[in-house]
């Protein structure tokens, strides 16, 4: 289907997965059917063609028929479209007018411009530059520094490891705090499966996270702090995030609600955004391409450069060109353990290991983590084990549209639990059949084989793009040629692959100076560092919890009319941008 959505010339198409994300409407039509249970879950379906030329979805449960559906031709249009960036309509011009590399240099260039420009980079962006021109992480953030302070004339730039940490800090709080509430609570930080949830699945809302992503987080205390450093006000601030995905710009255009004095006053939206502009690695180096007075790698000595400073340690330079009052400097670019998406599965699992260990006096040498395989690469379980019997936690990393599709239908209400607690037969017998074949001769072949559920767990980690973030829509592409070492003669989507599996590589290189994963007290100690601070941060700075790390969502439905949102929010610009992305 994405085949005829999307063209060769097309900029921002995820890789490898390729297809349209969009489910088509299921019409339920029964032809023969010999059974009321509801949709098969968890069996085997096939597509066949009848004598009448006419498609028939076939549901079978250890290969025996009990539904037989009819099939409709699918159809899509941009009224359908989810701004997954999974393909791409020039309808999202209109969207990222206010979030490109132009608005970026026009901004850059006025000549009555009056802001402080500051830059927040995430791990992933700086993961991709630094393969695409083939140098270490350290050396891509000695050369971002000195193309957005020396060049570009930005006054601060950062990581977004603290917002991320406060963000991992808080995701793990809230899920313990909800881990009573029937099913699993799902992540929100990806912009693109929210919009997907928002417009598709209301049912799932109340399911999801109500804590903000690292990119918002962020923002709020980057704006704040340089607020305070440089004495202005916000509105003279402009903040530019890095980040891996187009959709992030969906993100940071959301109505948010401003924390003031009159705090029963919910009616006021914020007037000065947390972001300004989300560009991705991609579109910088669009801009390094139009603007040639611009060199991420200086030429010669006439280009501005950091001078001495290149040969003081990294953490210096992150130092010297932060804010001066911004927190814990020195893990201020580092990385997290757990996936390339942030590690929010993971992470949840371990700070509610040290929190039974500090609050209820469990062994902390008794745990262990097991992992559980799904049906690809992109769906695994991990389980928080105690004493090798007890299972005290659950998570679950889902990227991909497919794999969230298969989620969101297990999730949906009435849907049989019976069937669903059934496994797959079809994927039993193939690992089955792996262990038979003497892949692992010490596992009795009576074993019970486990897959996967996320529809069981406590949380669930979910991304939009296969592989997660280091994947995003906005990362640099590999070569469309050979240039890769040992490639020759491979398939472009073989290279794709490795280019991807290199970007991570890259990607695990950034240091873990601070790790929320480790079994100890000193760990424990970190994190309470760091929820001080933020309270601090809230009273210094008059703003609530809810302004600095909660957000909320609303079913945006779509109406005869054409237009898709249940709110009011018509005439403001956020809205109106949002509204724009969940139409198409």
């Amino acid at each position: 289907m994405s085949a005829l959505l999307s063209a060769d010339d097309l900029n921002d198409f995820i890789s490898p997965g390729v297809a349209c994300i969009k489910p088509p409407a299921s019409t339920n039509t029964n032809t023969n059917t010999t059974t009321t249970d509801s949709y098969n879950e968890n069996g085997e379906v096939e597509i066949q063609i009848d004598s009448q030329g006419n498609p028939l979805e076939i549901s079978k449960i250890d290969g025996k028929q009990i539904q037989t559906n009819q099939l409709t031709p699918a159809q899509i249009s941009l009224a359908d479209c989810l701004a997954c960036s999974g393909c791409i309509t020039s309808a999202e011009e209109v969207l990222v007018a206010q979030h490109s590399h132009q608005e970026l240099i026009k901004a850059l260039q006025s000549p009555t411009k009056n802001k402080v420009f500051v830059v927040s980079i995430s791990h992933q962006s700086r993961a991709s530059l630094a393969m695409a021109y083939n140098v270490t992480i350290e050396i891509m953030d000695k050369l971002l520094i000195n193309l957005f302070i020396k060049q570009m004339g930005f006054t601060y730039i950062i990581g977004t490891s603290l917002g991320r940490k406060l963000s991992l800090i808080n995701e793990a709080k809230e899920v313990i705090n909800r881990k009573t509430e029937e099913g699993p609570i799902l992540s929100s930080i990806c912009p693109g499966w929210v919009l997907y949830a928002e417009k598709t699945h209301p049912y799932i809302i109340p399911k999801l996270s109500t804590i903000k992503s690292p990119q918002q987080i962020t923002g709020c205390l980057l704006k704040n702090l340089t607020c305070e450093a440089l004495q202005i006000d916000k509105s003279e601030i402009y903040h530019l995030s890095i980040m891996p995905c187009f959709d992030k710009k969906l993100e940071s255009a959301r109505p948010e609600i401003y924390d003031n004095e009159n705090e029963e006053d919910k009616s006021i939206s914020i007037s000065v955004p947390d972001v300004d502009c989300v560009i991705t690695a991609k579109e910088l180096i669009t801009l390094l391409e139009e603007c040639p007075q611009y060199q991420l790698i200086p030429p010669q000595p006439t280009q501005p450069t950091l001078g001495g400073d290149l040969d003081l340690s990294v953490t210096e330079i992150y130092k010297q060109y932060a804010p001066p009052n911004w927190p814990f400097i020195e893990y201020s670019w580092s990385n997290d353990s757990g996936s390339s998406s942030g590690g929010y599965a993971y992470n949840y699992l371990n700070i509610y290991r040290n929190d039974l260990v500090l609050r209820k006096g469990y062994d902390p040498n008794k745990f262990t983590i097991n992992l559980i395989n799904g049906r690809n690469s992109d769906i695994y379980e991990m389980r928080l084990i105690y004493d090798s019997k007890e299972t005290l936690a659950s998570a679950a990393v889902v990227n991909g549209f497919r794999n969230i599709q298969n989620l969101v239908r297990k999730l949906k209400p009435n849907t049989n639990k019976s069937m669903n607690n059934k496994i797959n037969p079809l994927v039993a017998r193939r690992r089955a059949r792996m262990i038979n074949r003497g892949k692992s001769e010490s596992i009795s072949q009576e074993i019970e084989i486990e897959i996967a559920d996320a529809s069981k767990v406590d949380y669930v980690e979910i991304m939009a793009c296969p592989n997660g973030c280091i994947n995003g829509g906005g990362q640099i592409n590999p070569p469309t040629t050979t240039t890769i070492s040992n490639t020759t003669g491979l398939p472009q989507k073989e290279i794709e692959k490795q280019w991807i599996n290199k970007v991570l590589d890259k990607y695990n290189t950034i240091p873990i100076l601070f790790d929320l994963s480790l079994p100890s007290t000193s760990s424990s100690l970190e994190i309470m560092k760091y929820i001080e601070w933020s309270e601090n941060f809230e009273k210094h700075f008059n703003i609530s919890n809810d302004r600095l790390f909660k957000i909320s969502f609303n079913p945006r439905e779509n109406k005869s009319t054409g237009t898709a949102t249940t709110t009011d929010d018509n005439n403001d610009p956020a809205a109106t941008a949002l509204l724009v992305g969940s139409k198409w």
